[in-house]
Order: C-alpha cells, then structure tokens, then sequence
C-alpha cells in the first residue's frame, strides 16, 4: 500500500510513517463495470486509487483516458473545493482504494510534516496548471 500511495504528487515526499497513516484511513470499495464513479462538475470529496479494473475519463463525451491498476484520480478533491473537472465510468469492474476528505483533513490536523509537504505539493500543482 505504501508503495501505491508513494506514487501520488501529494504523498510522495512523506516518510513511510506518515503515508501509513494516511493508509489507515482507506477504504476498500467495489464499483461494476459501467457504473459512473462520479460527473463532471460534481462536488468532489473522496479521491481514488484503482486496486484492479479499468475507468475511463470523460470531459464533454471525449474520452481523455483510461486508468488502470494503481493509477489514481480526484486527488484534488482532497484540497479543493473546485468541481470536478471530469466524469469518470468504470470499464471492467473496480476495486478501488478510497480516501475522503474528512479523513485527510484530519490527518493534517494532527500531523504538521503531512500538512506542510501536502501544501508545498498543492502550490506546486496549481502554478504548474497556470
């Protein structure tokens, strides 16, 4: 599990401790094939890590990608309240590995070295986008 989280912009700079904290708060979830994970432009509040299966990302009926095993997406929903910027619908079934924002928010409530790296990350992010 470490190793999968370590591949996120947001938790690849944090120690193993401190991404195994975050790992105690996933869930397991369960998604069949053609099942809308969510919209575009929904309030976003979980982001998502496939386990197994296949989704497709979807903005304005094209196809941007499809994700595979370990991939992950609607990371910015756990430091944003922007909606989300696509839809995505399962190819295969999905097994997916969930975060939620209460969860994360938590997290750097009460761990100032994921705080600040999940910070410098963000900033990162967003002058990379403009």
């Amino acid at each position: 599990m470490i190793e999968i989280l370590k591949k996120i912009p947001f938790f690849s700079e944090l120690s193993d401790e401190d991404v195994q904290k975050i790992a105690d708060n996933i869930r397991l979830e369960y998604f069949p094939a053609s099942h809308v994970i969510f919209e575009q432009n929904d309030t976003g509040d979980i982001m998502y890590i496939i386990k197994r299966g296949k989704v497709q990302v979807i903005r304005d009926d094209t196809v941007l990608a499809v994700l595979e095993d370990n991939a992950f997406f609607g990371e910015m929903a756990l430091v944003s309240d922007e909606p989300r910027n696509a839809r995505i619908v399962t190819v295969t079934d999905v097994e997916a590995l969930t975060l939620n924002k209460d969860d994360f928010k938590r997290l750097l409530e009460t761990n100032s070295s994921i705080a600040s790296i999940v910070s410098y990350e963000v900033v990162k992010r967003a002058n990379a986008i403009f």
